[in-house]
C-alpha cells in the first residue's frame, strides 16, 4: 500500500469496494447494451423481408408476365403486315381448307335454336351429298367465357381491328380472357409459356409467320385467333377479337338432301310460310348477313349497324304476341343502363310469310 493510499484510508476509512464498484459501472458504460444491439439488429431483418420477397417475385415470375415495368418501347406497327394479310385474302391465298377434316363432324339432322347454316357449300369424296357447316351461336355471350383454346370458329369481316379477320377463314382460339398474351417478332407466349400445340407445329412445318404485337391482357369479352388452316410459307395475323365479332362455333355438318333447318330452305329457295316470327326474324337477318338477298328489303335493318349482333345475341330476345297477326320481338340483356330493342313481325296476308315492320 502506497503512502497516498494509506493516508486516504486513515482519512476516509477502506474504499476499496468503492472503487470496485465505480470501475464495473464505467466497463459497463463503456459496452453495448445487449437489448439494444439484439433490437436493432431484428429492425435490420425487418426491414429486408419485403425487399427479398420482391426480389424472389421478381427472380420466378417471367419477363412476359411482368413486363409493363420496362417503360415505353418501339410500338409494332400493323400496317404493312395488314396490306400483306389483306392481299392474300384477295387472291385466295391465305387460307388453305381442308375439308375432308370435317368429315369427323357430326352431321346434324335438325339445326334450329341457336345452331344454324354457313352458306359456304363443299362436298366429300366419299360422299355425294352438298353440305355446309353448322355453327352454335353462344347463349351467355356477354355473361361468360363461351369458348376454349382449340374451338374452330367463324368471324365477321374486321379491318379495323388490330390486324383483320375474314368471314372466309376458319380461326382457332389460341387464348380466352383472363390470358396474357405477348406477340413479339413472330413468338407467341401465353401466360408466360410459348404456346405449343398442333396449330402451331402446323405453323412450323409449312413455314407460316405470325404477325402481331401485343402484350396484354385479355379482357372479359377478347379472344386471341389463329388461321386453321394457313396456306403454307404465309404471314398470318394473330387477331385479339371481340366475342360479338365472332359468327359462333363449327359443331357440325348439315347436308342438304337430308338436314331440316330454314337455313337450307333459304339456299336452296324453298321457303315455307309455316315458320314462326322469330325464324323469319332470323331469316331477314342471315339474308342480310349473306348478302344474298332473297327476301324482301327491310328498311329497319337497312338503318341498323348493328345486324351481326342482333343475329348473334339470339339468346338475349323473346317473341311476345300482341295481335293475332303482329307478334314483338325483343331484345332484354338483362342489364342496368342496357336499353332494349325491339322490333315488330306482321303476317303478309298474300303469301302468309312474317316480315319486319317498320
Amino acid at each position: 500500500m502506497n503512502d497516498f493510499k494509506r493516508k486516504l484510508d486513515q482519512m476516509m476509512g477502506d474504499t476499496t469496494e468503492q472503487e470496485r464498484r465505480i470501475k464495473q459501472r464505467v466497463h459497463e458504460n463503456l459496452q453495448p447494451s445487449r437489448r439494444r444491439q439484439f433490437s436493432w439488429q431484428a429492425l435490420l431483418v425487418t426491414a429486408a423481408l419485403p425487399v427479398v420477397t420482391l426480389l424472389l417475385v421478381f427472380n420466378v415470375v417471367s419477363d412476359n408476365q411482368l413486363s409493363s415495368d420496362k417503360g415505353p418501347g418501339t410500338p409494332y406497327d400493323p400496317l404493312d403486315d395488314m396490306a400483306l394479310i389483306s392481299a392474300l385474302q384477295k387472291k385466295d391465298q391465305l387460307s388453305t381448307v381442308d375439308y375432308e377434316e370435317f368429315s369427323s363432324l357430326p352431321v346434324v339432322k335438325k339445326v334450329d335454336g341457336l345452331l344454324y347454316v354457313d352458306d359456304e357449300s363443299f362436298s366429300l369424296q366419299w360422299s355425294p351429298d352438298t353440305y355446309h357447316p353448322v355453327i352454335e351461336r353462344k347463349a351467355d355471350l356477354y355473361d361468360a367465357s363461351v369458348y376454349k383454346p382449340g374451338d374452330i370458329v367463324r368471324t365477321f369481316t374486321n379491318t379495323n381491328s388490330h390486324l383483320p379477320t375474314y368471314t372466309g377463314v376458319y380461326y382457332e382460339v389460341v387464348a380466352v380472357p383472363g390470358d396474357r398474351v405477348v406477340l413479339k417478332d413472330g413468338k407467341l407466349n401465353v401466360n408466360g409459356n410459348q404456346l405449343s400445340s398442333e396449330l402451331m407445329d402446323q405453323y412450323k412445318e409449312q413455314n407460316v409467320t405470325i404477325a402481331g404485337g401485343y402484350d396484354q391482357l385479355l379482357n372479359a369479352r377478347e379472344y386471341l385467333l389463329l388461321n386453321h388452316f394457313p396456306a403454307k410459307d404465309t404471314v398470318q395475323g394473330a387477331t385479339v377479337t371481340p366475342v360479338h365479332k365472332i359468327y359462333g362455333k363449327l359443331i357440325g355438318v348439315a347436308t342438304e338432301e337430308k338436314t331440316e333447318s330454314i337455313y337450307i330452305d333459304y339456299l336452296t329457295d324453298q321457303l315455307k310460310s309455316d315458320y314462326t316470327p322469330e325464324q323469319y326474324f332470323d331469316l331477314y337477318l342471315y339474308d342480310q348477313l349473306t348478302g344474298l338477298e332473297k327476301l324482301p328489303e327491310s328498311s329497319v335493318f337497312a338503318q341498323s349497324s348493328r345486324i351481326g349482333e342482333l343475329f348473334l345475341e339470339a339468346a338475349y330476345r323473346k317473341a311476345i304476341p300482341i295481335a293475332d297477326d303482329k307478334v314483338e320481338i325483343r331484345y332484354q340483356y338483362g342489364r342496368e343502363g342496357v336499353v332494349e330493342q325491339v322490333f315488330t313481325m306482321g303476317r303478309d296476308t298474300s303469301s302468309g310469310q312474317w316480315i319486319v315492320e317498320k
